[in-house]
């Protein structure tokens, strides 16, 4: 979030000193990560001691919290967890906000700024991370892959009704603002590869239905912004919001060329399903789409230039020759040619 959440600092102080009992000597904010509905501050507490404390409007998915902790404390150091309250909770609820706090880890979290040894690191600490089994109970409520794409479908059908219904209502007029019309421009321009990105999805959900698959622990958004990588090189994996029990190849979406190689010699010997890659980048284009979609005309609480740059965000999501399209198409190319698709009832 690049704009200050509205909860007054003096409130995220009280909370701290009475929840943590950590007197914060500043509290400041930082205008960092792609979340709209999550803020982060840098808090040093009067010892000289750094936090990270971040407060979401979200509704609070315990995992991102539990499995953080669990991981951390199976000797997984590099996941980065909460710290718990005076009263041993992962995190407070105040008001409409849920409030954590986090060890501060200053460091590079550039997408660029991985190398090619930090990247076999990563690949060394998912290898370990996907061994770890849950106990069977204190987390239920983990989601898990079900490869049902229904939701991406609906949701896009509604927004291109919508969109008819707007032509229709200005068809001479300039209806909404400058932002939202230029979304709408984008949208229209890039419309036949948005059917396609869907078409290609609902076409590998059916292969992936008809078929069991193993499940791991995954962080489900590993890319280098969720990588931190410390002064002194060591990397640490943070923002498990969208940690889900899957196919290791979720975790995959993100190791690209050139360090693709680098990752896996730390993962080890890693067999490819490549209907799963393929599946998972797609969906992460329609996920990116829907949720640039999303901050451009349904958040009121967004100002002018966040909402551009989301326009902006949008024509580089949907761009042929590059990110998971690029990715999707390329990983395509492995898919086995007599695909056996089951079909299932939409709804």
């Amino acid at each position: 979030m690049h704009e200050q959440p509205g909860i007054p600092v003096e409130h995220l102080r009280a909370c701290l000193q009475d929840q943590y009992d950590l007197i914060p000597a500043t509290c400041e904010f930082l205008p960092l990560g792609l979340d709209s509905y999550a803020g982060v501050y840098r808090v040093v507490s009067e010892q000289g001691t750094a936090y990270l404390l971040k407060v979401t409007s979200r509704p609070l998915y315990e995992p991102g919290c539990l499995v953080p902790r669990y991981l951390n404390e199976q000797g997984i150091t590099p996941v980065v967890a909460p710290i718990p309250t005076r009263s041993g909770g992962l995190w407070i609820q105040l008001e409409e906000w849920t409030v954590l706090v986090y060890p501060f880890i200053d460091g590079d979290t550039s997408w660029t700024g991985m190398t090619d040894e930090q990247w076999e690191e990563v690949g060394a600490i998912f290898q370990r991370i996907h061994q770890v089994r849950l106990p069977s109970f204190g987390f239920e409520s983990l989601r898990k892959e079900t490869f049902d794409p229904r939701q991406y479908t609906r949701w896009v059908r509604a927004f291109e009704t919508s969109l008819a219904v707007a032509e229709t209502q200005h068809a001479h007029t300039e209806g909404g603002d400058a932002v939202e019309r230029a979304l709408r421009s984008s949208w229209v321009a890039h419309q036949s590869t948005i059917h396609t990105v869907l078409t290609s999805l609902e076409t590998l959900a059916g292969v992936l239905q008809s078929r069991p698959f193993p499940c791991v622990i995954c962080h489900a958004d590993l890319h280098a912004r969720n990588l931190i990588r410390d002064r002194a090189g060591q990397v640490f994996v943070i923002d498990w919001d969208e940690v889900m029990l899957a196919p290791k190849e979720r975790d995959f979406i993100f190791v690209r060329h050139p360090h693709a190689d680098a990752f896996f010699q730390g993962y080890g010997q890693a067999e490819i399903d490549w209907v799963a890659l393929t599946y998972f980048l797609w969906e992460r284009v329609v996920q990116d789409l829907i949720e640039c979609t999303r901050n451009v005309c349904f958040r009121e609480d967004w100002g002018e230039e966040s909402r551009v740059e989301a326009v902006q965000l949008l024509d580089v999501i949907l761009a042929e020759g590059r990110g998971h399209i690029h990715a999707a198409s390329q990983a395509s190319t492995h898919l086995p040619t007599d695909l056996t698709v089951h079909s299932r009832k939409s709804s």
